[in-house]
């Protein structure tokens, strides 16, 4: 069950086990946004296991200010970016490499913009050339993963990114309703 944690000012700072969950819930550092999941966490903690399968998305009491970080061009963060999708056929898979746009044989670096997700075929198919040459075009232009709060990690947790973007339309809807 992977919990959520939002800034108090709704913004989402990280992703974090149950455990973690406990411990700043002893602590009173963070608040429930969903009063249904507040109960089933707390009979959760008294019956000293948690069945809970559902996103659970908690509010700190006080604000963090988070410093930007600048993300590295990893293999991980590269399928993070390209959605485990190859940028040449489209293809969607979990068993991708990384292909080097312009090569490094010809002077290109491991940078964001010349690293893309890549299928084994495209790959092979492209070798020690540019795209152009074979005929290959990227489906989009490599650009830079940065470290935005809700792009970031809740790329990885697809239900806790539903989650997230209901709570926050629910929101909207209760603001608006009482404005």
């Amino acid at each position: 069950m992977p919990v959520l944690v939002l800034n108090a000012s709704l913004q989402p700072l990280s992703v974090i086990p149950e455990r973690r969950l406990v411990v700043l819930l002893s602590k009173q550092k963070v608040a429930f946004v969903d009063d249904s999941v507040r109960r089933a966490i707390e009979e959760g903690i008294d019956a000293r296991r948690f069945s809970l399968d559902e996103p659970v998305i908690v509010q700190l009491l006080a604000n963090v200010r988070v410093p930007r970080m600048a993300l590295r061009p990893t293999r991980a963060n590269i399928m993070l970016r390209d959605e485990e999708t190859c940028q040449y056929c489209g293809k969607h898979t979990r068993d991708l490499t990384l292909d080097h746009v312009i090569p490094r044989s010809r002077g290109g670096e491991s940078t964001w913009e010349n690293l893309v997700a890549c299928c084994r075929p495209c790959n092979g198919r492209k070798g020690n050339r540019l795209p152009q040459e074979v005929g290959m075009k990227l489906l989009k232009h490599p650009r830079p993963l940065h470290n935005e709060f809700a792009g970031f990690f809740l790329l990885r947790y697809p239900r806790l990114r539903e989650a997230y973007e209901q709570f926050l339309t629910s929101a909207q809807v209760d603001v608006s309703a009482s404005a």
